[in-house]
């Protein structure tokens, strides 16, 4: 009894420290600080002037439920020189149909069907986008300058991201005046049920923890932090790293895609963008189950070890102190004594740094005040799916819209 006793104490102490370090750390503050606000035309002296032309490339496999939205924001840029480039990636829903359509109404819109599978090695996305990429040529027909201040840009999106008028010229002179190379929007999410905002929102929250914007942006750090929902960067340095190849085989890749980028010399800004871009990442619990169990054992590198040590991280730090408090208390009222008196006060302290710091991502996500006392209930469905792609990585492979991802892929 003695050991257990003095084990849950050392838990509920290591959680108080753990969750006061995080909440009381400068950085965290700092993390939710980095913005990138629209820059209407309206309000930029400089107009069109110094604007280099961009391609914006858009992967897409039966997104039929969102392309009539998305690419019409895609579509209708306040920017003066770009093109649009969708990869239907084998669609056997409505897409192909929606996106010639919207190719007649839009000129500077080019769709390209890639009806290949992907060959071994790639990654379905990664393919998709290299095939596009590749298609340019038919897109900018003249030869486009490469100096430094007027080289072409790249811009890689999802297709069920939402932009704003102004993003890309945002994105753009946020890149002009702090001499970036690429250049990585985060959306405003949005959410269809609880489910999804409790297990998005921790998601969010730990990849802003592994992966600090400060951090992010530093030359002299190895790691980055760029997401699928908006990438921009210099064609010359996509180039030079081999571009979608050098990633091929992640399933994570825009992570990966970034990690590249930086490693090759790019200077990374990146920023939380809610007025410039939103989307909705899943469409239910089902959706959003099978996407992130595609996602989770990936995007620990499939080391069974990581997964093991994130689970106890995650138990010990964040869902049990809730229990070590129920537990405490019980203890206490039973004549615990000191030793329950201190569990309780750390129980108490954890629970509640944890609170205020699920507060202040409720408040970026504009999600309701119950939300913050969820990260527990998260977090514990987000192990439960780390297990889930664990397991299905060694037996049968995770699906993701068709295509199998795993060993027995």
């Amino acid at each position: 009894m003695i050991v257990f006793a003095w084990l849950s104490l050392s838990c509920a102490a290591l959680a108080a420290a753990t969750c006061g370090y995080i909440n009381l750390h400068p950085k965290f503050k700092r993390n939710l600080g980095y913005r990138i606000d629209p820059a209407p035309l309206a309000d930029d002296p400089r107009g069109d002037e110094g604007l280099p032309p961009v391609t914006i490339l858009v992967p897409g496999r039966n997104e039929a439920g969102h392309l009539p939205e998305t690419l019409i924001t895609l579509c209708e840029q306040s920017y003066p020189d770009y093109r649009v480039i969708f990869i239907d990636d084998e669609s056997t829903d409505a897409t192909p149909k929606l996106v010639a359509d919207l190719a007649r109404r839009y000129p500077r819109l080019t769709v390209v069907r890639n009806d290949d599978p992907p060959p071994p090695g790639w990654v379905g996305k990664c393919w998709a986008v290299w095939r596009g990429y590749h298609a340019i040529g038919s897109v900018h027909p003249d030869p486009l300058p490469d100096g430094e201040g007027a080289g072409q840009w790249l811009c890689f999106t999802d297709a069920d991201i939402h932009w704003q008028p102004d993003c890309l010229r945002s994105a753009m002179r946020h890149a002009q005046e702090h001499s970036g190379d690429i250049v990585a929007l985060f959306p405003r999410l949005r959410f269809g049920h609880a489910a999804e905002a409790i297990v998005q929102s921790q998601l969010a929250l730990a990849l802003g923890l592994m992966y600090p914007m400060d951090r992010a942006m530093d030359p002299d750090d190895p790691d980055t932090l760029t997401g699928g929902a908006f990438i921009l960067t210099r064609r010359s340095l996509y180039d030079e790293i081999g571009g979608h190849e050098a990633v091929r085989g992640e399933v994570v890749e825009d992570l990966a895609l970034g990690k590249a980028l930086k490693a090759a010399g790019g200077r990374v800004r990146v920023g939380m963008a809610p007025d410039l871009l939103w989307c909705r990442m899943y469409e239910g619990w089902s959706d959003m189950w099978e996407g992130l169990t595609k996602n989770a054992y990936a995007g620990l590198f499939y080391r069974w070890w990581r997964a093991v040590g994130l689970t106890l991280a995650a138990l010990v730090v964040i869902v049990f102190p809730p229990v070590y408090l129920v537990g405490a208390f019980e203890w206490l009222t039973e004549g615990g004594g000191a030793m329950a008196g201190w569990m309780l006060g750390f129980a108490t302290v954890a629970y509640l740094f944890q609170t205020r710091a699920m507060n202040s991502l409720r408040r970026l996500l504009d999600l309701p005040w119950p939300y913050a006392f969820v990260m527990p209930v998260g977090t514990a469905i987000y192990v439960a799916i780390v297990w889930a792609s664990v397991w299905r990585y060694y037996f049968g492979g995770n699906v993701w819209k068709g295509r199998r991802y795993g060993p027995m892929g």
